[in-house]
């Protein structure tokens, strides 16, 4: 059987990511409690909201608009057109209040000040490449992805730990990815 899992989702460990010159490491704490997660480029995608479905409310809030104030297909068309400006700018406006209040950058920045919340790894001959290495390649495994290795999650603590040179974080990864297995009751003595 095959460990391993092919094109399966970016998000299992959100908080690694590869980047052309080695790994990007964002800290935990970043979009822990929030309604935001780390895409496959490193970007802040705000969860909440659908993807489209702001889009989709603007346009059938516009057509309703036009088919409602219209009385010919010319002054339907210019509803819609000025219901498409206004709503696209409404849903600009109100997006940037959900962003700007709910920020994860600021409740970063409030909690912990100026440290940074993210680490990149780019010498491939250090330890923290090895241990990113070791973590890109345990979550892609069906044991870690189904939870029966680290059930409880604290792999991307462990990275931002390991990158930052904790040794004990390296060492909790490499007891994850080779753990130990017990004595061998059905060998000959």
């Amino acid at each position: 059987m095959n460990e391993f899992v092919k094109h399966a989702p970016a998000d299992r460990l959100p908080t690694l990511i590869r980047t052309p010159q080695g790994y990007r490491v964002f800290d935990p704490a970043l979009v822990a409690g929030s309604h935001y997660q780390i895409d496959e480029r490193g970007t802040l995608v705000y969860t909440r909201l659908p993807a489209g479905s702001v889009a989709l409310t603007v346009v059938v809030l516009a057509a309703v608009a036009g088919v409602a104030l219209g009385d010919d297909w010319l002054t339907i068309a210019g509803w819609l057109a000025a219901g498409l400006v206004v709503g696209t700018a409404l849903a600009g406006a109100v997006l940037s209040v959900i962003h700007s209040v709910s920020s994860p950058e600021r409740r970063y920045r409030r909690l912990y000040g100026d440290v940074p919340f993210t680490r990149d790894v780019t010498d491939r001959g250090t330890r923290a490449w090895q241990l990113c290495e070791q973590a890109e390649r345990l979550a892609a495994t069906r044991s870690w992805i189904t939870g029966a290795v680290d059930s409880a999650r604290s792999l991307p603590a462990l990275v931002w730990a390991g990158a930052a040179g904790e040794e004990w974080a390296t060492e909790a990864v490499d007891r994850l990815v080779n753990p130990t297995t017990g004595p061998n009751l059905h060998a000959p003595a």
